[in-house]
């Protein structure tokens, strides 16, 4: 029996021209990050300021307060140097550290928060796999490769610091502060302003590390969930010049993570120690221009597929085909369907399982190569159903053409025509711990 799958809205990616440019992977849900999070992303002159850590596993929940005296770094940077100023204003609410400040000037803000290191004694073996369920198993896969890995120590330190960036708007206009560099062992520097970022478009950040840039390295990106969607994460790899490249496809309130690992520069330390870094960065998207046209072709063809997902979460069957072409065929345990078939079949057991059991999605990537294009994915299932536990894991495959409209021949300028799901390739197994 096949076991749909409720999916939570996917991201737009920017346009790529043969083969994805992303290269993707599943997101460790144990991985325990630290955010910090604007009260507003804009104020008006001369009003304060509130910022809120957040420390857990889910952005942007958070699990427990953050110690003031854990701070080793709390600064606001602004557009000019000489107005830069510490931050003080600490107060524990609920399970966050709230701070506060009152700036003197219009103009962006950048908040950077650094946590004191933690030393820690463990075994190379526990080392590796710290790195691997705390979400930087690449990290530790590398060690593997290149013949560095400490799985035969008994003993090996571990110092591991995180470091946490946010910016937020004071008034109209003003200096800008986004590129401001902190300082911090790792870091994110954004090359776009993120408060000029719309649904749709791309952030570029460089990720530095010890004052140059990272390359290679594995950054997490995602939004955070309202009561329409579900967790769901996007990863992508710096390029020679330690940049990665963020699509966003939705408003809301977005974050990007990454770490370092680094045996200790200090020789000679018996037994070896190893430097953990780990770095947030907290941002805003806002809603797309009205009546603009489509950002990119890779943005329409996730969209495409996340209409589809919420039509079936929102028990929309007339949405929920109307995505679909004509001929489109739908693959999953070794059966074919056609639209019909699907119509009269398996559609009214995928939307009720859509609207009881919610989903994580993971995208793997999107290619767009001229009138063609093609999404996959990964998800996470679990839940009761039909008073039957429920626990899978699946993989999905959307085909998508430009549609053809009526009497016309399909042209293959960006936004010129909507894009239709031809073929889906549904797979899921039962999750094994």
């Amino acid at each position: 029996m096949r076991i749909p799958v409720a999916f939570a809205p996917p991201f737009g990616l920017r346009p790529i021209v043969a083969v994805a440019a992303l290269l993707l992977a599943v997101v460790p849900l144990e991985a325990h990050d630290f955010w910090v999070v604007p009260d507003a992303f804009q104020v008006a002159a001369g009003a304060p300021l509130l910022f809120r850590t957040v420390t857990g596993v889910h952005f942007a929940t958070s699990e427990s307060p953050v110690a003031a005296d854990r701070l080793t770094d709390a600064r606001i940077l602004a557009g000019d140097s000489s107005r830069d100023e510490r931050l003080g204003d600490f107060s524990i609410s609920g399970k966050s550290l709230i701070i506060g400040h009152k700036p003197a000037n219009a103009g962006q803000r950048v908040v950077v928060l650094a946590l004191a290191p933690r030393t820690s004694r463990m075994t190379g073996e526990a080392f590796l796999k710290y790195l691997r369920l705390e979400g930087a198993a690449d990290a530790a896969d590398r060690l593997v490769r290149e013949g560095r890995s400490p799985s035969r120590s008994d003993s090996v330190v571990m110092r591991s610091t995180k470091f946490a960036k946010t910016l937020a708007e004071v008034g109209a206009g003003g200096p800008r502060a986004f590129q401001r560099i902190a300082g911090h062992a790792l870091e994110f520097v954004p090359l776009t302003d993120p408060r000029a970022l719309r649904a749709g478009e791309t952030l570029s950040l460089r990720v530095v590390a010890r004052g140059r840039p990272l390359v290679g390295a594995r950054v997490y990106s995602g939004r955070a969930p309202d009561a329409d969607t579900t967790r769901e994460d996007l990863v992508t790899t710096t390029d020679d010049a330690g940049v990665v490249r963020v699509p966003v496809s939705r408003a809301g309130l977005w974050n990007v993570r990454t770490s370092a690992v680094a045996p200790s520069t200090a020789a000679g330390r018996a037994p070896p120690e190893w430097e953990v870094e780990w770095a947030t960065f907290v941002f805003a998207v806002a809603g797309a221009q009205p009546q603009a046209p489509s950002a990119t072709d890779s943005a329409d063809v996730v969209g495409t597929v996340s209409r589809f997902h919420d039509a079936l979460a929102g028990g929309d069957s007339a949405a929920a085909l109307a995505l679909l072409a004509p001929d489109v065929v739908i693959f999953e345990s070794g059966d074919v369907e056609r639209r019909d078939d699907y119509r009269r079949h398996h559609l009214p057991g995928d939307i009720a399982f859509a609207r009881a059991i919610p989903g994580s999605r993971t995208l793997v990537g999107v290619s767009v190569v001229g009138d063609a294009a093609w999404v996959s994915a990964t998800t996470i299932t679990a839940g009761q159903f039909n008073g039957r536990a429920i626990n899978s894991v699946g993989a999905e495959l959307v085909v998508l053409t430009r549609a053809r409209r009526q009497g016309e021949a399909v042209s293959s300028a960006r936004g010129s025509a909507p894009w239709q799901i031809r073929a889906i390739h549904w797979s899921s197994r039962r999750r094994t711990p």
